[in-house]
């Protein structure tokens, strides 16, 4: 479908991703990735219970916001978010640029609420199973218009390399922090794959990794084109996804 208007569909895509250094104990394991929701009191409240239960039926290991969140102030949505509490899997996010200009703080509580995790600039171990991975998070890279700070390096040297490691972070280009780290696989948003064709064209200009996977040095990069929409809730050439990751 060329053209998508509106929030009427679940394009759950399913995504093979495979890395030699991921431990094989985790072959299999999935990861339900929700990105650039751009939630605003327009959502109606039964789309995103629908979309909840198809998540629960995929019956993902993980599910994942990687920053959008919201396009207003969260308690203006609380009731939207607070669905999300019907998840049952363990859920984690990290916040987008507009997030943070909407407010981080309020949104943190909100979602805390709904059970999910913010991991902005925060490792966490998992245990899947018998085995065990870490999370790692970043705010989003212009955090420090609000006076919030990301202490990359510092962060990354706590990680333990001997653990499969997953990155969270809204912009793609953070993949350039990774360094000498052990990241295994990196998830990311942002870019909404453009949105509407051909602005698309000038979105691919200032975003070197724009749609899709990737491979950067050891690390594997998927850019997920997001469920919501930024301006006008329509799509063109540019459809929204719902990045179901099984790692292999």
């Amino acid at each position: 479908m060329s053209l998508q208007v509106g929030w009427n569909y679940f394009p759950f895509r399913e995504i093979n991703i495979k890395s030699h250094d991921f431990c094989t104990a985790f072959c299999g394991l999935r990861i339900i990735q929700l990105s650039d929701l751009h939630l605003t009191k327009k959502v109606d409240i039964v789309y995103l219970k629908t979309l909840v239960r198809k998540i629960n039926e995929q019956k993902p290991d993980l599910v994942v916001f990687t920053g959008d969140i919201i396009q207003t102030k969260a308690l203006r949505v609380k009731e939207q978010i607070e669905v999300f509490k019907g998840l049952e899997a363990k859920a984690y996010f990290v916040t987008g640029n507009h997030d943070i200009v909407y407010g981080v703080k309020e949104l943190q509580a909100v979602m805390n609420e709904s059970n999910i995790i913010c991991l902005d600039n925060e490792i966490v171990k998992v245990q899947i199973k018998d085995f065990e991975l870490q999370l790692v998070g970043l705010s989003d890279r212009y955090s420090f218009f609000r006076g919030i700070k990301r202490p990359i390096k510092e962060l990354f040297s706590k990680l333990d390399p001997n653990l499969p490691t997953i990155l969270l972070a809204h912009q793609p280009k953070d993949i350039e922090h990774i360094g000498s780290h052990r990241i295994d696989v990196q998830l990311s948003g942002h870019t909404h794959g453009g949105q509407i064709y051909p602005i698309s064209l000038l979105v691919k200009l200032f975003q070197p990794y724009f749609s899709g996977l990737y491979m950067y040095k050891k690390t594997v990069l998927y850019v997920s084109n997001g469920v919501g929409y930024w301006g006008l809730n329509i799509r063109y050439k540019a459809g929204s996804e719902i990045a179901v990751l099984t790692i292999n």
